[in-house]
């Protein structure tokens, strides 16, 4: 997917008010479809695809703006976040709740402990988009989450998670092993989410990693419009090395809104 069609999906709010830096990132050759990996300021990084497009930027390279999931998680583009400014009373007590669900989903179902490997960063797991569609147990979680985090983007309004059937299971048709599984593991997020939050669970939810986006706000046809990527940010620094935040092969993670699955 070009980068016009990345959304920053963990940088969010109304408007863009908290400090942000200024990072370079280039795509790879075959960066895949609804997740990759990219280079950001000279480390490689797993992302998340959360908007349908063209296949991912590749051997291009592009600067923008990180901020973190609260601050940019409205601010895509012009036309997302209009619909935050037009009543942001409204949206101030709706855009924190969804940020929560978002990062208890993120630190749940990627565990760090489990799939990241020996470095602690995911560096072992493979870049290669051939592997994609393997029954694998960090590309079954990447796919889930990454479709959950796509269908969370289109729900501005969102509040009341103890009704999932607003998302669809896009896995389920595909009557194949890998789809299956992602199924199973797409349909326990629902699940937990929902029974979570009949709790009021998300109301002090307290993230355990940190996740961040990359951002430029221009109108979302706007040739210029690369900010529909998702950053999701981070994990802790790390060592070397280079001491990256975030969850990718070195420690951050990219969402872009996308629906196409890889099966």
């Amino acid at each position: 997917m070009t980068f016009r069609s990345l959304i920053p999906l963990i940088f969010a709010a109304c408007t863009v008010t908290a400090t942000a830096a200024t990072v370079s990132v280039t795509g790879l050759d075959n960066n895949g479809d609804a997740i990759g990996e990219y280079v950001i300021g000279g480390q490689t990084y797993w992302w998340f695809c959360i908007e349908p497009g063209t296949p991912a930027l590749s051997n291009q390279t592009i600067t923008a703006d990180t901020l973190s999931l609260q601050d940019g998680w409205t601010v895509q583009n012009i036309e997302r976040n209009n619909i935050y400014l037009s009543d942001p009373l409204f949206y101030a007590g709706i855009v924190p709740k969804q940020v929560a669900v978002m990062e208890y989903v993120l630190d749940t179902y990627l565990p760090w402990n489990t799939l990241a490997g020996a470095s602690g960063r995911f560096i072992e797991q493979s870049g290669d988009y051939h592997d994609f569609g393997n029954n694998d147990t960090f590309f079954n979680a990447m796919f889930a989450i990454q479709d959950f985090l796509s269908q969370t983007a289109g729900k501005p309004p969102k509040s009341n998670f103890t009704d999932m059937s607003d998302y669809l299971d896009y896995f389920a048709p595909l009557g194949t092993p890998t789809g299956d599984a992602r199924s199973a593991l797409f349909q326990s997020i629902l699940s937990d989410v929902a029974a979570k939050d009949t709790l009021g669970f998300f109301d002090s939810y307290v993230v355990q990693h940190s996740y961040f986006t990359v951002n430029t706000l221009l109108n979302e046809a706007d040739p210029n419009n690369w900010q529909d990527g998702l950053v999701i940010g981070g994990f802790a620094p790390v060592p070397e090395p280079g001491g990256a935040l975030l969850i990718a092969s070195c420690g951050m993670a990219w969402t872009l809104r996308r629906r196409r699955r890889i099966g």
